[in-house]
């Protein structure tokens, strides 16, 4: 993982720093529930330390890296109660992450198949909560990429400090 971020961080380092300038919260008194951690950044190294932690798949572990790199993108404030709100956000850090994808691909440290998951959980990591019986049946060809998805989720959760855990 120590290796893969490295990678990261100096080949893509706008992305980065996109992800460390966007904070999930509103202001210092409108904390995000959800992400009392702050920026997208932390969050992120927070979901692939579990990932590393686990020992989980180079699959997970990139899709960790790059789940939410699209939030800066769509970062939206409420104005009528000052939330936050990324809709949207997976589909397109999905977009974002196909050109990084086929770099590692093309390195040989994933395999197009692997590739090809790794877009996949990424686009699918906010429906596993809202729609599983769906995202399971899209899946049901395909259960070792089920596997894959609820592990990404399982990361994403502990990655955070939250005031409340979302169940999957």
């Amino acid at each position: 993982m120590i290796q893969l971020l490295n990678w990261f961080q100096t080949n893509y380092p706008d992305i980065k720093k996109s992800l460390l300038e966007c904070n999930h919260n509103f202001d210092d008194n409108e904390t995000n529930p959800y992400h009392v951690e702050g920026d997208c950044w932390s969050h992120t190294m927070m979901v692939c330390k579990v990932a590393q932690l686990r020992g989980y798949s180079i699959v997970v572990q990139v899709s960790a890296l790059l789940h939410d790199i699209g939030k800066p993108t769509v970062r939206r404030v409420n104005p009528q109660n000052n939330h936050v709100q990324f809709f949207g956000h997976e589909e397109v850090s999905a977009q974002m992450a196909e050109p990084i994808v086929a770099d590692l691909v093309a390195r040989e440290i994933l395999t197009q198949d692997e590739g090809d998951e790794v877009i996949e959980l990424i686009s699918l990591h906010g429906e596993i909560y809202k729609h599983r019986d769906e995202v399971e049946e899209r899946l049901k060809d395909k259960p070792s990429w089920l596997q894959h998805l609820l592990e990404l989720s399982e990361c994403d959760d502990l990655g955070r400090f939250s005031l409340g855990m979302r169940k999957i």
